[in-house]
């Protein structure tokens, strides 16, 4: 009988480990369709965000996606991939802490770590530029402060990505309305590889920034012949242009974007 106890008791402990290693699986570190040489790149794999200058990396943080993993599904309360573009960013002056609903701050202040999970600081909305992610803006898709900061660098979120209050307001003068946004589930050494080998870089004309959040036309700018082969960018099927040749271009939406909705 006591044996039986222990080989319940270590089939149960297997299970657990099990389910743990598949709750873990790290996300695909496949090159990103496109990179952001003057915007923000957040990598899943490594739960990173990082600020962009002319392809050089400017600044990093630590963040926290989705819990639930990546998807663009209302109700699905996953992290979208894919292009975005920032429509408001608020908070300026607001103290750490301070809990915004609506985008609007409430007056309440809540310490780090403190047992509560609202949005705090700075709020960074963010609305989708790719036929699969469209609907970003509609599911409040934002970058802000948490006060669960103890989550921070794994997925903990419910779709938002989260970051610690003091990186938020460090991030927060670098963004605008309009800038462009890439979240790909590769890591940051990846994306920055992408980077330095001059891959097609999405440039937000200021024609679709007059119309966030509805509007989804994309320009894309400068690439190698070499570049676009290796990293070429698979969009939503928009309206497109290239800056180097001025020619519209038909861009397909990706397999892979089609099967993380």
């Amino acid at each position: 009988m006591l044996n039986r106890f222990y080989t319940l008791i270590c089939l149960v402990v297997c299970l657990f480990v099990c389910a743990s290693c598949r709750h873990n699986d790290p996300m695909p570190d496949t090159p990103p369709r496109a990179v952001v040489r003057d915007g923000v790149a957040i990598t899943l794999r490594d739960q990173k965000l990082t600020v962009f200058r002319s392809g050089k990396k400017v600044k990093d943080y630590e963040i926290s996606s989705s819990k639930f993993g990546m998807g663009s599904s209302l109700g699905s309360n996953r992290t979208p991939l894919g292009i975005h573009a920032v429509t408001k960013k608020v908070g300026e002056g607001q103290p750490d802490g301070m809990v915004f609903k609506g985008c609007k701050p409430t007056g309440e202040v809540v310490a780090a770590d403190s047992g509560r999970d609202p949005i705090v600081t700075r709020v960074i909305q963010l609305a989708g530029l790719e036929s699969f992610n469209k609907n970003s803006h509609s599911r409040h898709i934002y970058i802000h402060g948490t006060p669960e900061e103890r989550y921070i660098g794994r997925p903990a979120s419910y779709g938002c990505i989260r970051m610690r209050s003091k990186d938020v307001k460090d991030l927060y003068p670098y963004v605008y309305r309009g800038m462009p946004v890439a979240i790909e589930s590769c890591s940051q050494s990846t994306y920055m590889r992408a980077e330095r080998e001059n891959a097609r870089s999405i440039v937000v004309p200021p024609s679709v920034i007059a119309k966030l959040p509805s509007e989804t036309t994309l320009r894309m700018a400068g690439a190698s012949a070499g570049s676009k082969r290796r990293f070429g960018t698979r969009l939503a099927r928009a309206s497109v242009h290239d800056a180097l040749t001025g020619r519209s271009v038909a861009l397909r939406r990706s397999k892979y974007a089609n099967s993380i909705q």
